[in-house]
């Protein structure tokens, strides 16, 4: 149905969002307003939930025109200007991707988005317009490019946060090709805006971090899909941070206090051990490649994977309750076979107490080399 109003929303709807109820409503009701069949009609209730969100992306996607849809309609955005807008409603008909218009006075070819913008500065807009032909430049690179003019029309200080970065003319086009990499695996735009804005770690230490994801396959492939692992983008930010302060003990030569950090991090962290170890290990490896062909942080990480707080516990009472349970037979006279021993170390052997199990083992081998002839030859004899 034609529209003959404005909505206005007070945070933002969709993926991540505020999602008010009254702003939900209000886009929902919106959405209805403009779509036709086959689409079906969304519930107005307040909820934003997957059919809001995948509603949202489909209109981002065929009306807005976006490559790379965020699921999330902002104050002030591209989606909510479009969404007030009723040629809105001739462009969704048929869920067709409208053509792309080129503004007057631009070369055919050129990204329509590819203006100015309001809020820059002159040498500001003159790195943006390096940024965007240096990334249109690159193979592949259209959601990074999506994102650059998501954030170009949606987050103007974090535009002008990249673009001023310490470094940032040196290595801007290889960290947004790092964004690229983590887009292509599910990443949100609005999910690298929050690894952007976040006070837990500096901005040119998470740019300078981001490079290390454009690595070609499989080592970028890796880090990103260990970072998505992770389930959140509050975890990813945390492990960033904490990454960001373990590089800077690394390099200082504190290897002590950085895998601290990792510990610490790790046991306030409602993730899998493992996945978390994974992460920070692939970006760390990334980030000093010659630190995964050193033998100290190989182990370091095997130390770290064998105390796991709960795979290593549970491991422990394992072991306690066989090791009290052998006693009482030794002390009352029963019968303790050979096998009930080597089972308890098989299962030590695979599980994350696997690394004490292989230093016990190597160091009774040293001794044995070593003492072994004297305590025949002295005791046993």
């Amino acid at each position: 149905m034609p529209i003959t109003s404005t909505i206005r929303i007070t945070g933002s709807v969709g993926a991540n969002g505020r999602n008010n109820p009254a702003d939900v409503k209000a886009v929902q009701q919106r959405l209805n307003d403009l779509s036709r069949p086959p689409l079906a009609k969304l519930v107005v209730d307040g909820l934003a939930g997957p059919k809001t969100n995948g509603m949202i992306a489909d209109f981002q996607k065929k009306v807005v025109g976006l490559r790379a849809p965020d699921s999330r309609v902002d104050p002030n955005g591209r989606t909510l200007a479009a969404l007030n807008t009723a040629a809105s409603e001739n462009l969704w008909i048929g869920g067709a991707t409208p053509p792309a218009v080129t503004p007057p006075g631009v070369p055919p070819g050129t990204n329509p988005g590819a203006g100015p913008v309001r809020g820059l500065s002159s040498i500001e807009q003159g790195r943006l317009d390096t940024l965007r032909a240096q990334l249109k430049a690159q193979p592949d690179s259209g959601p990074a490019r999506d994102f650059l003019e998501y954030v170009a029309n949606n987050e103007v200080q974090t535009l002008k946060m990249i673009l001023n970065a310490q470094g940032a003319a040196q290595y801007a086009v290889e960290a947004m090709m790092g964004i690229n990499a983590a887009l292509k695996v599910g990443f949100s735009a609005r999910d690298i805006v929050t690894i952007l804005t976040s006070r837990a770690i500096r901005l040119d230490a998470a740019l300078d971090m981001m490079r290390s994801w454009r690595a070609v396959a499989p080592a970028g492939t890796r880090i990103v899909n260990a970072l998505k692992s992770l389930g959140n983008i509050a975890l990813v930010v945390q492990v960033l941070a904490t990454l960001a302060v373990v590089i800077d003990h690394f390099r200082a030569g504190r290897f002590g206090p950085g895998f601290a950090e990792i510990y610490a991090t790790g046991m306030g962290a409602a993730v899998p051990w493992g996945g978390f170890l994974n992460a920070i290990q692939e970006m760390l490896y990334a980030a000093n490649p010659a630190a995964a062909s050193d033998p100290r942080f190989g182990t370091a990480f095997r130390y770290l994977l064998a105390i796991d707080p709960i795979g290593a516990g549970k491991t422990a009472i394992d072991t306690g309750v066989t090791f009290t349970e052998l006693l009482a037979k030794y002390i009352f006279g029963g019968q303790i076979k050979g096998n009930e021993v080597n089972d308890l170390i098989d299962r030590m052997r695979n599980s994350p107490m696997k690394f004490w199990v292989e230093i016990g083992e190597s160091s009774g081998e040293w001794m044995g080399s070593k003492f072994g002839d004297w305590w025949y030859r002295n005791v046993l004899s």
